[in-house]
């Protein structure tokens, strides 16, 4: 009799453990952000211990000139690198060059990253805010595996275009308000007015169409996460993007 209550008490044991594992796998030390004043800095100087680093065609490297370097070495492919911090509230800063590969890419940056701590990267929740070096930009969301695109591709005069070039890009998130910018200068998203329908932006068509454009977006699906970088290769291969200077201020709060 003893042994069988012994048993049933591990047994709860046990299934309350797994429970309060499942319950706190998601809990997080969020840094915590003070407006206007640096809670966190890459500079890339030498390799991090606190970013995620790996070889192979699809690579995050940090180079000797002092830079972190994502390659695209497939087509049709996206390699990010994240730092470990979480953040809620942030003013994230990053440079990146774009040094090999066609103009027809994405690099910039990815926030909010949520993923599950394993190889499972289907399961991951983020944004992502990217240019591309024939001068457009995107915000994209990933919740739980499955994509929306938020703002499509849209042109910009404030994209430094081309190869051997740095652009800086900006995201300020506060709440579930974000807002964009490149070199300092805001990027209006277009939103579809369909709340579950797809941003759609055509020049020929007169711009944002089926949806309007906005100065910032308002979404509450990914309160906090990690923050991090991304390239993007479509058709062709090869893209190679180097990043320095990730810079996380606290932010002022939106419409101030």
């Amino acid at each position: 009799m003893r042994r069988i209550v012994l048993l049933l008490i591990l047994v709860a044991l046990l299934a309350g453990t797994y429970g309060l594992n499942r319950l706190t796998s998601d809990w997080h030390y969020l840094v915590p952000v003070e407006a206007g004043q640096i809670a966190y800095i890459a500079t890339f100087d030498a390799p991090p211990d606190d970013w995620d680093l790996y070889e192979g065609l699809l690579s995050a490297q940090v180079v000797n000139a002092g830079w972190l370097r994502l390659q695209a070495g497939d087509a049709n492919s996206g390699p990010f690198s994240a730092g470990r911090p979480y953040f809620a509230d942030f003013d994230l800063w990053a440079e990146a060059a774009p040094v090999e590969g066609p103009l027809d890419n994405g690099y910039g940056v990815i926030f909010r990253l949520r993923d599950r701590g394993n190889t499972n990267l289907n399961d991951d929740s983020y944004f992502w805010f990217m240019i591309s070096s024939d001068g457009y930009y995107q915000v994209v969301r990933v919740l739980d595996g499955q994509q929306k695109i938020i703002s499509d591709w849209i042109p910009s005069p404030a994209i430094r275009g081309g190869l051997g070039v740095s652009n800086w890009l900006r995201v300020v998130a506060s709440g579930d308000q974000f807002r964009f910018y490149i070199n300092d200068q805001p990027a209006a998203l277009c939103l579809p007015d369909n709340p579950d329908g797809t941003s759609t932006y055509n020049e020929r068509l007169g711009g944002c169409v089926g949806g309007q454009m906005a100065d910032a977006l308002t979404d509450d699906s990914i309160p906090f996460g990690r923050l991090g970088v991304i390239v993007h290769a479509f058709s062709q291969p090869g893209v190679t993007v180097d990043f320095d200077h990730v810079i996380v201020y606290g932010p002022e709060p939106i419409g101030e």
